[in-house]
């Protein structure tokens, strides 16, 4: 879907790519990045299901997306993804996925109403004391001098942060603001994690400033994202008879270079401990 000043080019469909009936794709790893590259080849490039190859390491989908019940650990989720309205390729993708328990309806729809009915909104953002607000819950406390490190985060190259921890960049006074009180706990950022991902959160999300005291401009899945939409990528990707190859390490890729351009001639892997090649 490409977007201009209007809807024009939106909802157009593409045409399909010369000679895709005579091509494959191989993808390692079945995150989110490579479910969502299945179903564009499929959904876009017109590519049939059967030409499509996931190669996992792990024995389920979903990467970091995963959710599985451990016995020695209990139940395990390796991360949630904080999301909002302005995700275009993911609801782009997602329009076009049927919701498991309604396939009447996608799962945007069924994200969308959700959301309607069921809004996110706390009316207190940060408790003490076994459920009190703290005095200046719903401000951001943040002194002029933490305002101007934030700038100058926001200014600085990424190629100035190499190696840079948060902590190297900001000072007590802004450790000591509600805003980092509420950046850090929306994000899960420590003072010594990368000033680099600082940078690019405050870029992507700077919008929400406004909503981190209730945040409002949060959207949430029905159940945790992986059963919310994982399995229905995964659901989708089957219908259409993609390959799905578990417990396979992608171990070398052998590239061919002329020029500009580069040609994968052969993958090799281990497919359940045993080595396998790919031509």
């Amino acid at each position: 879907m490409y977007y201009s000043n209007g809807n024009y080019e939106a909802f157009a469909h593409p045409q399909k790519p010369e000679n895709v009936d005579g091509k494959s794709a191989y993808i390692v790893g079945s995150g989110l990045a490579a479910l969502s590259t299945a179903v564009f080849l499929i959904r876009d490039g017109q590519m049939a299901g059967e030409r499509i190859h996931i190669l996992e390491e792990l024995s389920l989908p979903g990467g970091s997306m995963d959710g599985i019940r451990n016995e020695r650990l209990g139940y395990i989720i390796r991360g949630g993804r904080e999301m909002e309205p302005h995700f275009e390729v993911l609801w782009d993708l997602f329009r076009s996925i049927p919701s498991l328990e309604n396939p009447k309806h996608s799962i945007l729809d069924e994200f969308y109403w959700l959301n309607k009915k069921d809004p996110s909104f706390a009316k207190t953002r940060a408790i003490y004391e076994r459920g009190k607000a703290i005095p200046d819950d719903g401000q951001l406390t943040l002194s002029q001098k933490a305002v101007k490190e934030i700038f100058d985060l926001v200014l600085t190259p990424e190629s100035h942060l190499q190696d840079v921890q948060i902590d190297q960049v900001f000072s007590e006074d802004f450790f000591n603001s509600n805003f980092w009180l509420y950046w850090s706990t929306m994000f899960a950022f420590e003072p010594w994690a990368s000033a680099m991902e600082m940078r690019r959160y405050l870029m992507r999300f700077i919008q929400h400033v406004g909503t981190l005291k209730n945040l409002s401009s949060l959207k949430f899945t029905q159940y945790n994202q992986y059963e919310s939409l994982i399995l229905p990528l995964v659901a989708f990707l089957k219908d259409h008879n993609v390959n799905f190859s578990y417990q396979t390490v992608v171990t070398n890729i052998l590239v061919n270079r002329s020029g500009s351009d580069k040609l994968a001639t052969k993958i090799e892997m281990t497919v359940d401990g045993q080595e396998k090649v790919l031509l």
